[in-house]
């Protein structure tokens, strides 16, 4: 399996390259669907996302992985996660993980926002979109390194 450190270089390259071909098509002239779609603030709101999903919301959170040791004083947060998963169990699977995961991370943060004040119906749904995808992909992508590299092995 790789790394921390190896999932760590394939998502910032992933980024790195899915950046470029939105760029890329965004020099087009002739590519004006993409601009209804796609714009600074979602894809910069997809970006920071996906980067905080690489480094914060791995499926590793279930062992004592660096993204665990990331949370600081509050991977306590995580401790439910940890003790219901076994590692490459179901927080590996492509689809329950990632859900578990975003279940896990909204009990915690939803009810903060909340009593913060947050007015979540004020968030246009194109950045609500751009968040979950950055977050989804960034996991996935861990995922699926996951199951390349044991099918290589």
């Amino acid at each position: 399996m790789p790394n921390g450190k190896n999932h760590n270089i394939i998502n910032i390259t992933v980024l790195v390259v899915l950046l470029s071909g939105v760029f890329a098509l965004f020099k087009r002239y002739d590519v004006n669907l993409l601009a209804e779609y796609f714009n600074f603030q979602s894809i910069l709101i997809f970006s920071i996302f996906y980067i905080f999903g690489t480094f914060f919301l791995s499926p590793d959170l279930d062992i004592q992985s660096a993204p665990y040791e990331r949370w600081g004083p509050f991977k306590f947060l995580w401790w439910p996660y940890k003790v219901l998963f076994k590692h490459r169990g179901m927080s590996h699977h492509p689809v329950f993980g990632p859900l578990t995961i975003i279940i896990n991370f909204s009990l915690i943060f939803v009810p903060l926002m909340f009593l913060t004040g947050f007015k979540f119906e004020l968030v246009p749904i194109e950045l609500i979109v751009s968040f979950m995808i950055g977050i989804l992909t960034s996991i996935e992508l861990h995922i699926l390194a996951d199951m390349v590299v044991s099918e290589l092995n």
